[in-house]
């Protein structure tokens, strides 16, 4: 049986089916850029709405974006167990669950605080893993331009986040907002619909059934200690690059999540109205898709290095980074910083797959992106709040 499988592995990769997975991948991480990058523009929109201070406020954003990464190792265990498509709709449950019950909840920043921080949160996250994991088993020589295609959908959601939301929460309110975000991200079950496993999945979960079953002494313990090594590849942790990986992508996380929640509100600080300082995001977005392609391209069949590109893109970001408040009092610097910002970030992002592909292989990606989605969320939490617990206390942007 393995054989039968094992010979018509390659049916579909690098043609058929795999350019309609890649189409979906890109929908679905379009479609969640967009419920993650609105973070910015819904904290200034609850900044306005409850007056509440800046910590607390962002507090909401904050565990909305760590749960988005807490969710990784839950995805992968999906992903391992059943597929990538069934982690994908279910992911687009939670979502169109967490952000319907925020058009309800939004009239305390508590209530918010469980259904748009926490539930719609682990959708977005549920759901992203696998849509980023399917590429792997449908692209072999074309996996560098089908990621970075992916990829990008994140740039164009990040590039399309700022003059939409906005509009939504001009046009409809807060809770209108959250009732239309409900039904956008409910499109992501759709995409996971078309994610049909590859005959490579089904590969590595008929060799992991063969495996065990050829076990015979003490046959139930050995048996379910591999069903769950299998699920969650706990040897990852010994590779001593993917470990450095790791904590890169931690403080990395960190840095991120405190310019997504606070770089519109420090724009409007520096005096730029609400309505450009949203447009901010357009800019992100055109640097994140094109960063995204030329990363994806970059890391192809016989491509570059995925941890020299990795660790270049970090140390570029955090020269922008530092010198940004020397340039930020002009709404020229604020969308030179948003451009560079988007551009490197976006490359980082899309080297999370090829990184994950290149150190630990086609069987442990999922666990590997879920992995280092988990580690980015210690980054997630602690950011936004340290600070906006800096600016309350300081006074300072």
């Amino acid at each position: 049986m393995i054989q039968k499988y094992s010979d018509q592995r390659n049916k579909d990769l690098d043609q058929g089916w795999a350019w309609v997975i890649m189409v979906a991948a890109t929908g679905t991480i379009m479609i969640n850029a967009v419920l993650l990058y609105a973070t910015g523009i819904l904290h200034v929109a609850l900044l306005e709405k409850f007056e509440e201070d800046n910590a607390y406020t962002s507090l909401i954003g904050s565990i909305y974006s760590c749960l988005f990464s807490f969710a990784g190792p839950f995805s992968s265990i999906v992903i391992n167990a059943f597929s990538c498509r069934v982690a994908v709709m279910f992911g687009g449950v939670v979502i169109l669950v967490g952000f319907g019950l925020s058009f309800f909840a939004a009239v305390n920043l508590n209530y918010l605080l469980v259904t748009y921080g926490c539930v719609a949160g682990i959708g977005v996250g549920l759901s992203t893993i696998p849509a980023i994991t399917v590429i792997a088993y449908f692209f072999n020589k074309k996996y560098g331009v089908a990621i970075g295609i992916v990829m990008s959908g994140a740039g164009i959601g990040t590039f399309i986040t700022g003059p939409l939301v906005q509009y939504l929460i001009m046009e409809y309110g807060l809770q209108g907002t959250f009732l239309l975000l409900a039904g956008l991200g409910g499109n992501v079950i759709v995409m996971g619909a078309l994610m049909f496993p590859s005959d490579l999945e089904h590969i590595h979960k008929r060799e992991a059934k063969l495996n065990c079953s050829k076990e015979t002494t003490v046959k139930r313990h050995c048996c379910m200690s591999f069903d769950i090594q299998n699920i969650l590849h706990f040897d990852i942790f010994l590779d001593k690059t993917f470990m450095c990986c790791c904590v890169q992508y931690c403080l990395w996380s960190m840095a991120f999540s405190i310019l997504m929640l606070h770089l519109i509100n420090y724009a409007i600080i520096q005096g730029t109205t609400n309505e450009a300082a949203a447009f901010l995001m357009i800019y992100v977005g055109i640097g994140s898709t094109i960063g995204r392609l030329i990363s994806g391209l970059s890391v192809g069949y016989n491509g570059l290095d995925p941890v020299l590109l990795n660790f270049g893109c970090n140390g570029i970001l955090a020269l922008a980074t530092a010198f940004f408040p020397f340039y930020s009092d002009k709404y020229l610097g604020q969308v030179v910083f948003a451009v560079i910002f988007g551009l490197y970030s976006g490359g980082l992002s899309t080297m999370i797959s090829p990184l994950c592909m290149d150190l630990l292989g086609a069987k442990k990606v999922a666990s590997g992106i879920g992995t280092l989605f988990f580690i980015g969320g210690i980054g997630y939490l602690a950011g936004p709040p340290v600070a906006g617990m800096y600016t309350t206390v300081y006074n300072s942007s």
